[in-house]
């Protein structure tokens, strides 16, 4: 692999952000490349929402989680809300209390199933059971 990439290591290739996602040079670029921009941000953020949606359908999916894997599983949905709302600015509520569910202490963990607003109850119920197990 390293060689593959040995020939851009000097250039910009690698480091710089698409056209369409740079800031524009001047309001006339900018206003040239709004609707384009605009599609972009929509794409962006149906992407965000389906791999969200895939994700919540995978946990819901899991006979059980271990602590080993509520730890392992909150670190990566801690990594993705991260992506989301820094890279994106998409806020994503339900990725924020699956994290809080899969981080707590376990006799804690019914009270925040409970207090959860973003996720459907069931599935906060779920979470309980399969860390409960």
């Amino acid at each position: 692999m390293f060689l593959l990439l040995e020939p851009y290591a000097a250039g910009a290739a690698l480091c710089e952000l698409h056209a369409d996602l740079r800031a524009p040079a001047d309001e006339e670029e900018d206003a040239d490349l709004e609707p384009e921009r605009a599609n972009v941000v929509a794409w962006m953020g149906a992407v965000a929402t389906r791999t969200k949606s895939l994700l919540l359908a995978a946990v819901e999916a899991l006979p059980a989680l271990s602590a080993a894997g509520a730890k392992q599983l909150a670190a990566d949905v801690g990594y993705l809300s991260n992506i989301f709302a820094a890279g994106l600015s998409l806020p994503h509520a339900e990725l924020t209390e699956l994290e809080g569910l899969l981080t707590c202490e376990l006799a804690g963990l019914p009270a925040i199933a409970e207090s959860t607003v973003a996720l459907r109850p069931a599935f906060a119920a779920a979470v309980v059971t399969k860390r409960q197990s």
